[in-house]
This record gives C-alpha cells, structure tokens and sequence, in this order.
C-alpha cells in the first residue's frame, strides 16, 4: 500500500511539473537570421567588397604615391587635411575633382588623394570612377574587369558586386569600358537615387568622384547636382588663366568651388617636387 501511495505521489508531482512548464509560443522560439531581419553591420559591408590585388611598386611608377606614408606622399596629405578640414566645417561630403583640360592630372590627383584619405583609419573613403568616355582610375590602379560604375549607375550590377577596396576603408568604383554619353545616364533622376543609396548604405565618411574636364563635354556639368562642392587641377605652364576662369566661374554656378590643385609644378627647394596645391581652401 505504501508502495502504491508513493507511485501515485510522484505521478501527481510529474504531472504539476508538466503543467507548470510554458507552452512555447512563436515569440519563444528562436528566430532564424532570416526571420529576425538582422542586417549586417558596416564593417562587415565593406569587408564583403572584393579586396583589389594591388602591387605596390608598380603603381608607384604610375605615380600613386600614397597607400602608404612617405616623404613624395606629403604633398598629397597636406591637400588631404585642408579637405578634411573644409568638409567639416561645411558638413559637406561629395567632391567632384575636374580640371579645365584633358591631362591635368584630376585622376591621379584623385587616386592619390583617396589613398591619402584612407591612411586615416576611422575613416570610409569612396573613390568613384565617373569619366566614362576617357575611363582612367583603372589604369592608374592597373586593374581589369567586365563590371563597371556605369553598369551600377544603370542598375545591372550591385555597388556590392563591382566595387573593390584597398586596406579596411577604401572602396573604389571603375570604368572598364568607354561610354558614348554620359551626360543622359547623369541627367536621370536614377542616377542621383542609386548614389543616395549606396551612401545610405555605406555611409562613407567622404566621397570623390574623379570626373571629366569640365571644358571639354557637358558631363560635369550634368553631374553636378550630385555633389556637395568641386575642386579643379590645374596643369602649371600648360591651363590657361582664362581656361581655369572659365572653369571656376561655371563651376560656381553650380556648387561650391572648393579650391584649385596645382599639379606638375616641378620644384625641388624642399624635396618635394612633382605636385603642389595653391589657394585657399
């Protein structure tokens, strides 16, 4: 009898147990990362972009001189903290970097300038590539590929799927091949919505756009609606004065003239010879 009080005992103290436990509902079950809508943080969004293989003293030759520090890069990083300090105090964001005429150096200027800009770690650096009928950020990186800025522009590719980055912070959108006119694919009201989006997305801290001379086609112009401010590179001996008052004076009514680079100023009193940068920013 004491047996069979005892079984009925720990039955009855069994069944309290089960009754008392939760009944799972579906806000108590884990969610799978689908489900939860989880997005990936920044860090991992940039990390995803294809890493450029890069030889460094190759691109040296091609005067990239900048990835890392170095006297023939202090030029490049006395620009880059009159921008950084010009950004800040304007809460500006976008450059487009142009010249008057073809062969001033704004496509070095701006690979040297983005790389210089990326040396600063807490920083997100974009470099994109947005002279579409003479492309040139390719070559001054010597890269290859199929997929270009343009193809993200129009919304076959993904930002994602085309850009490659250099180190933890620089993302740099090319041109592959060349573009007969560009100056429709930047008037259209797409154009300014995927830069929206990528820069919602990435949130770079700040964004170049190396773009045509400005004289030359009306591209510029038509891009830039874009962009927060502009910065022309100009040739020593070869752009004329009225050329850089032409350029400035159309720029002007457009955005915020951010300044002037003096580029291929040859002068050796200090050390540093190949590039300078004249007028206040």
């Amino acid at each position: 009898m004491e047996k069979l009080q005892a079984a009925l005992q720990k039955a009855r103290e069994k069944r309290a147990e089960t009754l008392n436990e939760p009944t799972p509902t579906k806000s108590a079950r884990p969610k799978s990362r689908l489900l939860r809508n989880d997005k990936p943080d920044l860090t991992t969004l940039w990390a995803d972009l294809e890493p450029m293989d890069i030889d460094k003293t190759r691109l040296r030759r091609r005067k990239l001189l900048t990835i890392d520090a170095g006297h023939e890069a202090t030029p490049f990083d006395m620009l880059r903290t009159k921008v950084l300090q010009t950004l800040a105090a304007n809460d500006w964001k976008r450059i487009a970097i142009t010249s008057p005429s073809p062969g001033s150096g704004k496509t070095t200027t701006s690979a040297n300038l983005a790389a210089s800009l990326s040396r600063q770690s807490e920083l997100r650096i974009m470099l994109m590539d947005m002279d579409m009928r003479r492309p040139a950020l390719s070559n001054a990186f010597m890269q290859r590929g199929t997929k270009s800025t343009s193809d993200v522009l129009e919304g076959r590719v993904t930002f994602a799927d085309q850009a490659l980055w250099i180190g933890t912070n620089l993302a740099i959108s090319m041109n592959f091949n060349a573009m007969r006119d560009p100056s429709d694919l930047f008037l259209r009201q797409r154009t300014s919505e995927v830069l929206d989006e990528i820069e919602k997305t990435y949130k770079p801290n700040v964004m170049l756009f190396d773009m045509p001379p400005l004289l030359v086609n009306d591209d510029t112009s038509a891009f830039l609606k874009n962009v927060d401010c502009a910065m022309i590179v100009v040739e020593a001996g070869v752009s004329t004065l009225e050329q850089v008052d032409m350029c400035e004076k159309e720029l002007a009514e457009q955005t915020n003239v951010m300044g002037m680079v003096l580029n291929k100023c040859r002068f050796h009193s200090d050390g540093y010879g190949y590039y300078s940068y004249n007028k206040s920013y």
